[in-house]
């Protein structure tokens, strides 16, 4: 069963910087584009969108917090 948590484990650290690497050069290039930010000044603010994206924000977010316990642990148990 141990090598079942171990694979888990690298399963999960694998996903969080395959996530990481996607959102982080993503969001350095949307804050540094003209075109991005011209088009979010104009756009009109609608609720819906705006809640739908908090929500893949946390999404994320958790995933990655996830991600994180699952290899924290995974050190501690061999020690």
């Amino acid at each position: 069963m141990s090598s079942l948590n171990r694979w888990w484990a690298r399963l999960a650290a694998a996903l969080t910087a395959a996530v990481a690497a996607v959102l982080v050069p993503a969001a350095a290039w949307a804050a540094t584009n003209e075109t991005v930010l011209e088009a979010a000044r104009r756009r009109p603010r609608s609720g819906g969108f705006g809640l739908f994206a908090g929500l893949c924000c946390l999404i994320v977010v958790a995933i990655v917090v996830i991600g994180l316990l699952v290899v924290v642990r995974g050190r501690n148990r061999r020690r």
